[in-house]
């Protein structure tokens, strides 16, 4: 490489060879801000390879077909010229991490600045790419001083999944801190519900932020809302089918037909009983994340035929979840 003795792109300050480039020749990165700082540098010198292997086979950047995944990387690190790197923000808690940061490069002769919040998970003592949030422009984050409460999602094949929830007996402060870790999580992944056996706790507590859709079919997002306890009765005899995906079984997307209306009766955090009528979007993101506290996962909805189509692929996600 006739890159070794030039100062490394990330700005650490040090050259290549001293800081990303021991990374790229198979050194591991010790946290998840190297990481960051090692998968730009693989951006700016069209590393493909290593994006590739440090990218969360969880994440939903995650091709199956690695020739494409290489090429279609290339194509984009190639048609861009990346002037530097600016860190905003760390924070690392157990497994988990987070880096803000902003990244200032030329594409189709334009200058470009674009803020990203990515989430890091170590895995089998190695740190992976999970996802991202983007934004244009530079933009300082807030509440950089906040202990990181996002946790690890339990993937397909984790026994938790298919495990029948029992009762919640008792609303206590570890339950409020433990409500307050899945909406942070949940958000983290932007996602639009989340049951507990999802973080690894088999309690009968579920969250949702069921999209709204307007008039002119544009989806809006919705209020996050806790049910503990949640009993499900009189499902519409009206049902739709609609595609549906699931923070722990990535990638897998399947139509799933289920009733338009349900009624859900549930305890709040404060304790009080709520019996109530769900309809559109709110019933189906309650149905599917019930289905969750009960051991079900969204496939199990679909037909034999359809089920037996996805085995492949479910079983691929099983192999590479593994991370051997």
């Amino acid at each position: 490489m006739t890159h070794v003795l030039r100062p490394c792109p990330c700005g650490s300050g040090d050259k290549y060879e001293q800081c990303c480039g021991r990374f790229h020749q198979g050194a591991v990165p010790e946290n998840a801000l190297q990481l960051m700082r090692s998968r730009y540098t693989a951006y700016v010198y069209d590393l493909p390879d290593y994006l590739i292997k440090t990218t969360h086979p969880a994440s939903p950047h995650y091709i199956e077909n690695k020739s494409f995944w290489k090429k279609d990387l290339s194509e984009f690190t190639t048609s861009v010229t990346f002037h530097r790197l600016e860190i905003l923000d760390f924070r690392e808690n157990g497994t988990m991490a987070t880096v803000v940061f902003v990244t200032y490069f030329n594409q189709n002769n334009q200058e470009i600045a674009y803020t990203e919040q990515s989430f890091f998970e170590k895995t089998k003592g190695n740190w992976y790419y999970l996802r991202g949030k983007m934004t244009k422009g530079r933009v300082v984050p807030k509440n950089t001083k906040k202990t990181l409460q996002f946790l690890p999602i339990a993937y397909y094949g984790e026994p938790v999944l298919r495990v029948k929830a029992p009762l919640l007996t008792e609303i206590t402060d570890e339950t409020l801190f433990l409500v307050e870790q899945m909406i942070e999580t949940m958000e983290a992944f932007s996602g639009i519900g989340l049951a507990a056996p999802q973080i690894h706790q088999s309690q009968r507590i579920f969250i949702t932020k069921a999209p709204i859709e307007g008039r002119d079919g544009k989806l809006s997002p919705g209020n996050i809302e806790v049910f503990i306890n949640p009993i499900l009765s009189s499902p519409s005899s009206s049902a739709c089918d609609i595609e549906e995906g699931c923070l722990s079984i990535p990638t897998i997307r399947a139509m799933v037909r289920r009733p338009k209306e349900i009624t859900i009766e549930y305890t709040t955090l404060e304790g009080d009983v709520v019996k109530r009528r769900l309809v559109e979007w709110e019933a189906r993101t309650a149905m599917h994340e019930n289905d969750h506290i009960n051991g079900v996962l969204f496939f199990d909805r679909l037909s034999p035929k359809e089920k037996k189509a996805l085995e492949p692929r479910l079983e691929n996600l099983k192999n590479r979840l593994q991370l051997d």
